[in-house]
This record gives C-alpha cells, structure tokens and sequence, in this order.
C-alpha cells in the first residue's frame, strides 16, 4: 500500500497508530507524574492513628526508644552469637537500642566538620547540593499486633533544595531457602504505597537487605534460627 503524502495525511488527520501511542505516553507521564507527587508528598508523623484517618494521608508512627526498657539487649545478643540453644525476645525498644550502637549518630544529623585553613579548589558540598541525593536517618523500629515495621526518615537533596521523607516497611518473616526473611506487606516510599506498584516493592526490599553489613557471627547465627516470629509486641527468635 503506497504511503500518504504530507498533504493527504493533512486531510485525514492523525491516523489509528499515532492516536494510540499518544494516548500511552499520555496515560504513562500521568503515572509517573502521580508517583513523583506522591513521593515528595509529606506523611503525617503521629504518636498513635487517628480515629478518624484523613482519606489520602499516609501516616507514620515511630516504634519507642525508651532505654530504660532496653537493658537487657545487650545480653539477648550475646545468647544468639553463643553456641548453643537459645530462645530471646526482643522488644521495639531493644531494637532501637542495637540499632543506635551500630548508627550511634545518624549521618543527617552528624556534627559539622571544621573548615581546612585553606579551602580546596572545588567545593564538594556545593557542587553536592546541585545535584541529586537522598540521606538516610538511623532506622526506626515498631512492633504492633503481630506486624513489624521499619521506619527510615530521610532527606532527599534536590538542586539545593532539601526535602524530607519516611520511607516505612510492615511485615513479617518468612522461612526462605537460606533462612527467614523479611517479606514486606506495604512499603511506602513518602505517600506512595510501592506495594500497588508490580515488582517495585519486592525490588526495593531485596535491594535494601543486600546492601546491610551483617555482622559475621549475626549472620551465621541467623542462618541457623528455627523461628522468627513476630508475636505481638516482641520479636521471637529461637536457635536449636
């Protein structure tokens, strides 16, 4: 079939082809415009949910760190890493305690470091500050009605423009090949809930798990666990 001239397609307009493809890249900037506003969207940090939740308000509840409930943590850790049998239960606030000895100061919230006499050529921070970055905090945990959740404020860095950010993750742990792993229900990234989103959550969680420095004899000892549970308001391991 001899293609249209310039002047016959004139006449008959846009053809089936073209009217779908703009439809698709239409339909697909909407998404990806929707998902970046809800990013950037801020997440409402609350001490408890509300009764009445605001439709379209993702809110964030910090998991307690109350030392004075945490001072067993310490010895719970050295009955995992121990040979032998051990059966421990670890409360949120005994794991906002060990994850405050790992990350004893956040690095969004680390001390400013004192300027060289002689400043260097390029200026690393401002050079930083135009460009992209996001900040992790020191990880949150809570622990409520069988579900853990792990909560990462955070700072993205846009072109000098600082914005902040809750990524939280509810779940559970689940008997894999190499031991149990955390599989995540919800992961909200901001306001957007990744779990709505095919593949993207799974991604993420698998990505963040790989990217943690475990510890040696944590990580043998929790190849070896023959439960983790989330059992109300404790986190339970038991090794044989």
């Amino acid at each position: 079939m001899a293609s249209f001239s310039k002047t016959e397609r004139a006449l008959r307009g846009p053809g089936l082809f073209e009217i779908t493809l703009g439809v698709v890249l239409s339909i697909v900037l909407g998404v990806v415009l929707a998902g970046v506003h809800l990013v950037f969207k801020p997440v409402e940090t609350v001490k408890e949910t509300p009764k009445e939740p605001v439709a379209g308000t993702v809110y964030y509840l910090e998991g307690s760190t109350d030392t004075n409930k945490a001072k067993q943590w310490t010895r719970k850790r050295q009955m995992l890493v121990e040979a032998g049998p051990a059966d421990v239960s670890f409360s949120e606030e005994e794991l906002n305690a060990w994850i405050a000895s790992v990350m004893p100061q956040a690095k969004a919230k680390s001390a400013p470091v004192a300027k060289p006499a002689t400043p260097p050529k390029i200026d690393a921070a401002k050079d930083e500050a135009k460009g992209f970055s996001i900040v992790p905090d020191r990880p949150n945990f809570r622990i409520h009605n069988g579900v853990l959740q792990v909560g990462i404020p955070s700072t993205i860095n846009f072109f000098g423009t600082s914005i902040p950010m809750v990524v939280q993750a509810r779940g559970h742990f689940s008997q894999g090949i190499n031991g149990f792993i955390f599989y995540a229900d919800e992961l909200y990234i901001g306001s957007l809930p990744a779990q709505r989103v095919p593949g993207l959550k799974d991604f993420l969680i698998r990505r963040a798990i790989a990217a943690q420095n475990i510890p040696d004899d944590l990580h043998a000892a929790w190849g070896k666990l023959k439960l983790v549970a989330i059992e109300g308001a404790v986190l339970h391991l038991s090794l044989p």
